[in-house]
Formats: C-alpha cells, sequence, structure tokens
C-alpha cells in the first residue's frame, strides 16, 4: 500500500499523510519546546496514535512511542547518513539525505520503501508499505528522516 507524506508550513501542521486517492489519512503536528520538539500523529478525528520527539544532547536523535512500543532512531555516518534503530528488528538501508531509503526485518524482507516523488499536492515523499500492522512506525521513521534533514540543514523544505 501506498502513502505519500507532504510537508505542510501552515500554523501547528507540520506533515500531512494522504493515500493513493488523495485522502488524507494522517495529520503530524508539532509543539516546541526549548528542550525538545514533539510531534503527534493523529487521525483525522485527532485522536492520537503515536508521539514523536525530536531531542539534542550531544547529538540528533528521535524517540518514537506507537502502538504499544518505544523506539530510538539515532542519526549515524557510515558509508552514509541513515538511522540506527532500537527497540525494533528493523534495519536501515539507503541515504537520508538523498530522502531514498528501506526498511528491511532480519530476514531481509522489505517493510518500507520511501522515495522523494512529485504528486498533485506538490513535493514530498512516496512510501510502499509492505506490512500493513507496522504502518504507524514506518511513517514516524519518515517524518523522523525529514526532521532530520531540515535541522541539519536548515531548510524548511525537507530534502533542499
Amino acid at each position: 500500500m501506498k502513502r505519500y507524506i507532504k510537508r505542510d508550513l501552515s500554523e501547528g501542521m507540520t506533515f500531512i499523510v494522504y493515500n493513493e486517492t488523495g485522502e488524507v489519512l494522517y495529520r503530524i503536528t508539532s509543539l516546541d519546546d526549548p528542550r525538545r520538539r514533539c510531534l503527534w500523529l493523529t487521525d483525522t478525528e485527532g485522536q492520537p496514535l503515536a508521539e514523536i520527539n525530536h531531542k539534542q544532547l550531544m547529538l540528533h536523535y528521535f524517540t518514537v512511542r506507537c502502538q504499544k512500543s518505544f523506539y530510538v532512531l539515532v542519526p549515524t555516518v557510515k558509508e552514509c547518513f541513515a538511522f540506527l534503530i532500537y527497540g525494533s528488528t528493523y534495519r536501515f538501508a539507503g541515504d537520508l539525505t538523498t530522502g531514498r531509503f528501506s526498511l528491511f526485518d532480519v530476514d531481509k524482507s522489505p517493510v518500507m520503501t520511501q522515495q522523494k516523488c512529485w504528486t498533485a499536492y506538490g513535493d514530498g515523499y512516496e512510501l510502499e508499505l509492505y506490512v500493513p500492522e507496522q504502518e504507524l512506525f514506518c511513517l514516524c521513521t519518515a517524518v523522523c528522516a525529514a526532521l532530520y534533514l531540515t535541522t541539519a540543514t536548515g531548510s524548511t523544505v525537507p530534502g533542499v
């Protein structure tokens, strides 16, 4: 199943998630305080489904709470920019800076792929989800990647 994530620069809204027909499925709103940026992934009714915290101590890192689980995503540089994912068996493959990456399980089966795309709603990201029950975590990972890019480059548009 495909999902599309687009950055929304209107007040209080950070990202919008669409399906293939253009129907809004989720909204990601943010609240910034001096110590962290907190984001909530909500459904169209405003019910919170996941929480993302972007923190910076000595380095940038993200914590994700969704589906009664807790994950930590730490950006790292090996051959390219990637995430180390704690709290999951998923492995990150690809490059954060290009906006093109995948998540794989330990048996090397794909969980999600992401690429930059241009849709009828503007510039954003296309996600192909292979494990529907992990949709929320995959969306949170994609949002963390976009946030890391905008924080690292100071750009308001992901990947620019």
